[in-house]
C-alpha cells in the first residue's frame, strides 16, 4: 500500500502545530541537513535551472527564496496556512507566489496548471513525500502543471536505511589483534518491507509528533513508473567528512560517511 487517506487530516494538523518551531529551527536557509544533503543536490539534479519552478511542500520556503534568489521565478505550495505565513514572512522582496495546497487533493492539484499563467520548467518537493498520506494523485495530476520534458526532483529520508519500522543506529568498538581499537557505526534495519504508518518527530523538541508513511523503494518508484514517469538522475548523499560540527549528539547520522540518509530523484513524465 502507497497510500493512506485516513491519515492525511493527522497530517496537516500536526504541521500546523509545529509550524512556528519548523520555522525557528530551519531559519533562513535550512537546517545542516538541508544545506548539506538536500539542497545541493536538489539543485544539481534542477540543472539547467528553469525560468519557473513548483514546489510541493514548500516549509518555511528556505528553498524556494534558494531559486528565487538566482532569477527563477517559483510558485510555492504547502498544505500548513501557518507554515506558508511565516514562508511569506521571511521572504519579502522575493519572487515568490504562495498558495495553500493540499497535495493529496487532485482538483487542487489540477488547477496548478494555470498558477503561472504556463506550463512550468520544473517540480521541486524536499523531504516531503515521506509525509503526505497519499502520493497518487501527486504523480497522476503533476504533469497537468509541467512542460513537456520538465523535470520532478523530490528528495526523501532514504526508504532502505532511515525510514523503515525497525531503524536503529549502532556503535560497535572491538580489540585487532595487534591490540588496536576498532570502532564501527553502522544502521541495523528490520522489517524493511513492512511499509506503512509510524509516528516520530523531524526535529527535537517540536510541538508535536507527525504521521510518517514508509513505502519501500519499489512501492515508491513503481507508484511514479506506472502513471508514465521515468527516472534520469539519483543521487544518495551522504555526510562522509562534513558532519555537524556543533552536533552533541554521541552517535548520528554524521558517524555514518558511508551510508546515504537522503534519496534525491529526478523524474520526467514520458506524456
Amino acid at each position: 500500500m502507497v497510500d493512506f487517506p485516513d491519515h492525511n487530516e493527522e497530517s496537516l494538523a500536526a504541521w500546523e502545530k509545529n509550524a512556528e518551531f519548523w520555522d525557528q529551527t530551519q531559519g533562513d536557509d535550512g537546517n545542516h541537513w538541508q544545506r548539506t544533503l538536500v539542497f545541493p543536490y536538489t539543485m544539481e539534479l534542477l540543472q539547467p535551472l528553469p525560468s519557473t519552478a513548483l514546489e510541493i511542500a514548500c516549509g518555511n520556503g528556505n528553498f524556494a527564496r534558494q531559486l528565487a534568489g538566482l532569477g527563477v521565478s517559483v510558485t510555492a505550495t504547502d498544505g500548513s496556512t501557518a507554515q506558508l505565513e511565516r514562508a511569506e514572512a521571511r521572504s519579502r522582496g522575493h519572487r515568490i507566489n504562495w498558495i495553500r495546497l493540499d497535495a493529496t487533493d487532485r482538483s487542487a492539484l489540477a488547477a496548478l496548471s494555470g498558477a503561472s499563467g504556463a506550463p512550468f520548467g520544473a517540480a521541486v518537493c524536499n523531504m516531503a513525500l515521506m509525509d503526505i498520506a497519499e502520493i497518487t494523485p501527486l504523480f497522476d495530476m503533476l504533469p497537468l502543471a509541467l512542460a513537456d520534458g520538465a523535470p520532478f526532483v523530490f528528495s526523501v529520508l532514504h526508504p532502505a536505511f532511515n525510514l523503515g519500522p525497525d531503524v536503529r543506529l549502532f556503535v560497535e568498538r572491538s580489540e585487532t589483534p595487534d591490540g588496536r581499537l576498532v570502532t564501527e557505526s553502522g544502521v541495523r534495519i528490520t522489517g524493511y518491507l513492512d511499509t506503512g504508518v509510524q509516528h516520530g518527530i523531524a526535529s527535537v523538541g517540536q510541538p508535536a509528533q507527525q504521521p510518517y508513511f514508509h513505502r519501500s523503494l519499489t512501492e515508491l518508484f513503481t507508484t511514479a513508473f506506472d502513471r508514465g514517469w521515468v527516472l534520469d538522475g539519483i543521487r544518495e548523499p551522504s555526510f562522509g567528512d562534513r558532519g555537524d560540527p556543533d552536533s552533541e549528539s554521541r552517535l548520528s547520522w554524521d558517524d555514518l560517511p558511508d551510508i546515504p540518509p537522503v534519496l534525491v530523484a529526478r523524474m520526467r513524465h514520458r506524456g
